[in-house]
């Protein structure tokens, strides 16, 4: 054979065994002294990726089976979006503004996985050359049901039995490099109320983004009390925010002992240029059965000095 072809076939073989892509592979093991929790879990919860035009990638998620009994894994691929009441919405069969869908392939899309077997499942990320720059949005739906112990040609023969499925996600957010629209700021910071008994008090920042790419904001709430006097601070991780809506982040502060005006100054990064925005708010922590404690405490001393000074008035008299 020619040294040539030789030397080709080798070179073929190399890319092969040691390409980041042909080294991932589905598998299934077993996972020793698994206790059975009646559920599945399903890691990681979230992908974020930077990619060009043209790259393609692969990510593991593990899928591991605590249900106790052999169960039916069922893989699909979903577009999701922002939500006003949730942090994201899965949109099924529809297609979404920053779709990343037909980009996400998984290796298999169904498999029987037994109680205490994890499952690597390895998804490519592919995405196109002419993809302009921005944010792609996607997720991969695990669902699962147990395995019918009784069944002919597929169906549960079992009477009275309810199939119970589950569905768990992990999300993909996947950033295209180039050029993208990042705008993004603080919309409000309050408290629940302005005059508190006692701690906690709870407090909301809503962060609106403007954008094509999911941001990630992060905060910190300073306390201080009414001499100024710094007495304590709140940090708000980070938390990703979807193109075109807001969202809402709560953090509460809890003291044991808390009297009088406090002001709580937040900063709050945007999540990219280093850009920070800042808002303030005031509260009042008026703990009343303390103050009735020391009003009943104060009537009682000036009802006893009265009734003392009386008796020496009366007495001089006589």
């Amino acid at each position: 054979m020619p040294k040539k072809i030789i030397s080709g076939l080798a070179a073929i073989l190399a890319l092969t065994l040691f390409s980041p892509l042909s080294a991932l592979a589905f598998e299934i093991n077993p996972m020793s002294n698994m206790p059975v929790e009646g559920d599945f879990v399903l890691g990681p919860g979230k992908i974020e990726l930077f990619l060009d035009p043209g790259e393609t990638i692969s990510r593991d998620l593990n899928i591991t089976n605590r249900n106790g009994k052999p169960l039916k894994v069922h893989i699909e691929v979903e577009d999701f979006t922002g939500d006003p009441d949730y942090s994201v919405k899965l949109l099924g069969s529809e297609k979404g503004p920053y779709s990343l869908r037909d980009y996400l392939k998984p290796e298999v899309t169904s498999f029987t996985l037994a109680h205490g077997e994890k499952a690597t499942l390895p998804v490519t990320v592919s995405i196109p050359k002419t993809v302009e720059p921005g944010g792609l949005f996607g997720s991969v739906i695990v669902t699962v049901e147990p395995e019918a112990e009784n069944s002919v040609g597929g169906v549960d023969q079992t009477k009275g039995n309810v199939t119970i499925v589950s569905r768990l996600a992990t999300l993909f957010f996947v950033r295209v490099r180039g050029d993208a629209k990042e705008d993004g700021s603080l919309k409000s910071f309050t408290t629940d109320k302005k005059f508190y008994q006692k701690p906690p008090v709870n407090f909301s920042v809503v962060y609106e983004n403007r954008g094509n790419v999911h941001l990630d904001p992060y905060a910190e709430i300073e306390i201080k009390n009414i001499f100024g006097k710094k007495v304590d601070s709140v940090e708000i991780e980070p938390y990703f925010v979807m193109p075109g809506f807001s969202r809402e982040r709560t953090a509460a502060w809890q003291r044991d002992l808390a009297f009088g005006r406090y002001t709580a100054t937040l900063t709050l990064n945007r999540g990219y240029g280093n850009l920070a925005d800042e808002a303030k708010s005031t509260f009042w922590i008026v703990p009343m059965k303390v103050i009735i404690i020391a009003l009943s405490a104060i009537f009682i001393i000036a009802l006893l000095a009265w009734l003392l000074t009386s008796k020496f008035e009366l007495r001089r008299k006589k």
